[in-house]
């Protein structure tokens, strides 16, 4: 008997400390919020014929609806606690505790599964392309070599995602080091994901240059900017204050002779753009164009993002080395993940480095506390709707 108290008493507080918990399926907010989904889903399939955007709501819902009715269907197979009591005869009680074991095993993995489709409903912002910047930071030279092995581990983990990307602007140095690069990636999941690469990496290693072995800490920065399908850039000739002049490095004659770099002011904006990578004055005058709209194009979000408080700023911070979201430490062979409260250390960075599955998985798991923190954040501020709108439903 004494036994059995002690077991029901710690169910209850099993039970209890589960509603405290907003992503519990014991908390009564959450089970209101998937009624009220319910509710929504099934007057959609109503009225959304012919509605692009309702058609579309209808389809995320689909799943969580779907894993909501499973989950009642598993509850109405589980025998109470009060039925249990009132069966006499013990090897009857016995198999319908048996089946309730195995109803609750299958509970327990149906709200896993829903939780899931729950958490990708909290998601995401769709946006065809991403503006892709590398920053060097504090560090010098070294800073800019790191530079250069992000932009290495980005643009391979582009090619590991099957995203194509194209490069507007590189300023490396005589050594082998980057002091920023921009780029478009184009595909519709690549904000979803490379969101939670923006900000401040911290590198901490034995430089090659550093002859008493000490370790040097530098920074680089990563921006990541959504653009939009609607933005459009317009570039008219008269804003353009065009220069060429000859280019300036390995090349042989041709950089002597010949006036190919080309050098683009937007007067309206200030903002100015050269290219000197092309033999030729015309393609590195293209080349200038296309660097000076994804500039233009950086502005305008970066000013749209402001209301949102993701601005270009706030991911790069100001580069300082005690601020960063991540650290690759060469001399531990680890790469530590300050979001990440458990296992956000990794280890085998030259694997790490590669951009791929590796970078992918850490990714998974930011993209999973994101989603679980702005599900947290809705229920916080959700209210049921009126009993009167449930009723019409």
């Amino acid at each position: 008997m004494l036994r059995k108290l002690l077991r029901v008493r710690c169910e209850c507080l099993v039970r209890r400390w589960a509603s405290t918990d907003p992503l519990s399926f014991q908390n009564e907010k959450l089970q209101s919020y998937l009624e009220s989904l319910r509710q929504e889903y099934y007057t959609l399939r109503v009225n959304a014929a012919g509605n692009n955007s309702l058609y579309e709501r209808l389809t995320r819902l689909d799943p969580v609806v779907n894993s909501l009715e499973k989950h009642r269907a598993l509850q109405r197979n589980i025998t109470s606690e009060k039925d249990l009591a009132a069966e006499k005869d013990e090897d009857m009680r016995a198999l319908m505790e048996e089946e309730n074991n195995v109803y609750s095993n299958l509970l327990r993995k149906q709200e896993e599964d829903m939780l899931q489709e729950l958490l990708a409903l909290s998601d995401d912002e769709d946006y065809p392309a991403v503006i892709f910047e590398v920053n060097a930071g504090a560090g010098g030279q070294e800073a800019m070599l790191f530079a250069q092995e992000l932009y290495d581990m980005y643009t391979s983990y582009f090619d590991h995602m099957g995203w194509e990307y194209e490069e507007f602007d590189r300023e490396t140095t005589d050594i082998g080091g980057l002091r920023h690069a921009n780029l478009q990636v184009n595909d519709p999941e690549a904000y979803n994901w490379l969101r939670f690469e923006a900000g401040v990496h911290r590198v901490q290693r034995v430089p090659a240059t550093e002859k008493s072995g000490r370790i040097h800490t530098s920074t680089a920065s990563i921006t990541v900017i959504p653009r939009p399908a609607d933005v459009q850039v317009q570039i008219a000739e008269r804003d353009l204050k065009i220069e060429t002049k000859r280019a300036s490095g390995a090349g042989g004659q041709h950089v002597n002779t010949t006036d190919s770099a080309v050098r683009i002011v937007h007067l309206p904006s200030g903002i100015a753009v050269e290219s000197q990578s092309e033999r030729s004055q015309l393609k590195n005058r293209e080349v200038a164009l296309k660097r000076l709209q994804a500039k233009l194009i950086q502005q305008q979000l970066q000013s749209a993002e402001a209301s949102k408080k993701a601005t270009r700023k706030a991911q790069q911070g100001n580069l300082n080395r005690n601020e960063k979201i991540r650290t690759y430490n060469f001399v531990q062979d680890r790469v530590t993940d300050h979001r990440v409260q458990q296992g956000g250390t990794l280890h085998n960075l030259p694997g790490f480095l590669e951009g791929g599955q590796q970078l992918s998985g850490l990714i998974e798991r930011l993209q999973l506390e994101h989603r679980k923190q702005a599900l947290v954040q809705l229920l916080e501020t959700w209210q049921p709707p009126p009993q009167e709108a449930v009723d019409r439903n």
